[in-house]
């Protein structure tokens, strides 16, 4: 008889475990699917600086939004200026973009000849930075003559944003704490002696 009794409570034991775990996930299981599949909310969707698209980049000033740009009320001879620094913006990371791709299909054809040329590769990654350089500093004097037309006002207005930046900036460092302000770390204790 006492071998049935314990028989019977492992068996109640074991279902009590399989019930309680089963209420444990059901609801995960019950619950509807908000996001995508893994791989697909992974690799698919906007990119970081989406929003910056219709935006600015003035050097040494950082990006401007589209809304900030819409408040700066530009006239007509800035609008043209603007319109020409971002086309040539988009134009310059476009021949980018194809130049990287050249590079990678020149790796890709020494891997399939399994003649791997490391001086080949590094001259074409130097002849591509030397050119991009050059059509950098032009888009670079173009954003600048955007800078350059703005009236007082205007040239206010972009002062206030980038000092709001800069204060949001400093306050989330401040929340973080800094890495290079704080103390260095307690030296490690002695070894105990034997």
């Amino acid at each position: 008889m006492s071998r049935n009794r314990f028989a019977l409570r492992s068996s109640l034991a074991g279902l009590a475990m399989v019930i309680s775990a089963g209420a444990f996930v059901a609801p995960a299981m019950a619950a509807p699917q908000d996001g995508k599949p893994a791989p697909e909310a992974r690799h698919k969707g906007p990119r970081h600086g989406g929003e910056m698209r219709d935006g600015a980049f003035i050097p040494g000033i950082g990006p401007l939004s589209k809304a900030d740009i819409d408040a700066l009320k530009l006239d007509a001879k800035q609008q043209g200026l603007f319109d020409t620094a971002r086309a040539s913006q988009e134009a310059l990371m476009k021949q980018r973009f194809e130049a990287g791709r050249a590079e990678h299909q020149l790796l890709k054809e020494q891997l399939a000849a399994n003649k791997l040329d490391p001086r080949a590769l590094s001259a074409a990654g130097e002849k591509s930075r030397d050119q991009f350089r050059a059509e950098g500093d032009k888009v670079r004097d173009q954003w600048l003559a955007v800078w350059d037309s703005l009236n007082p006002g205007q040239r206010d207005q972009v002062t206030k944003l980038v000092k709001e930046r800069s204060a949001k900036m400093e306050e989330r460092m401040a929340k973080k704490g800094h890495r290079g302000d704080a103390p260095p770390p307690p030296p490690p204790a002695p070894a105990p002696a034997q």
